[in-house]
């Protein structure tokens, strides 16, 4: 899956600031590829092998199909347990103390589990940031998270999770909003 290696590169030349020092940082090609990489990390090798290069409108709403897809989305790499991992995504706040959050799910897109349906388990991380809380975002504003990867799937409410992100650091994307990448209809839009 290349999508987020896609929506990474349209971000290509914004700044980043680092939340704890304000310092700004200029991405490189090699900043969006690993985070990218890093995401696909979450998936295991061949889960989606099943998917033609060209997806037909009717092979994408063949019941069968979806599914495929969703049996593909819930599976997990255990070979990732204990992986230190960085990854650029979007807080969805779970648990939080006045404007500090203890805990959060991580997505790869903005909206995702508020708008529209959430991403896969395997695109879904809880953030345990309970030893370091960090400052409630905004669901738009785009983040870094830097933590130890426990494999094991959670539900919430608002979405399933198939990794939990502990001894994290979480970073602020500063970027315009047109690069933002959101989720198809994740603002209301129809």
């Amino acid at each position: 899956m290349t999508w987020f290696k896609d929506v990474a590169k349209i971000m290509v030349g914004c700044a980043i600031a680092w939340s704890i020092t304000a310092a700004e940082y200029e991405p490189t090609e090699s900043d969006f590829d690993r985070w990218a990489d890093n995401w696909n990390l979450l998936i295991p090798p061949g889960t989606y092998d099943f998917v033609p290069d060209n997806v037909s409108f009717d092979l994408m709403f063949d019941p069968t199909f979806q599914a495929q897809l969703e049996e593909a989305g819930n599976q997990l790499d255990p070979s990732i347990e204990g992986m230190e991992i960085e990854l650029a995504g979007f807080m969805v706040p779970l648990e939080n103390q006045g404007d500090q959050v203890t805990q959060f799910l991580l997505v790869p897109e903005a909206g995702q589990c508020i708008h529209i349906p959430p991403p896969p388990m395997n695109q879904t991380l809880v953030v345990d940031a309970a030893s370091n809380p960090t400052q409630l975002r905004d669901l738009y504003q785009p983040i870094i998270v830097t933590g130890r990867v426990s494999v094991g799937s959670q539900s919430f409410e608002l979405a399933d999770s198939g990794y939990t992100l502990v001894d994290v650091s979480v970073t602020t994307l500063l970027m315009d909003e047109e690069d933002i990448p959101v989720a198809p209809n994740a603002d209301g839009d129809r």
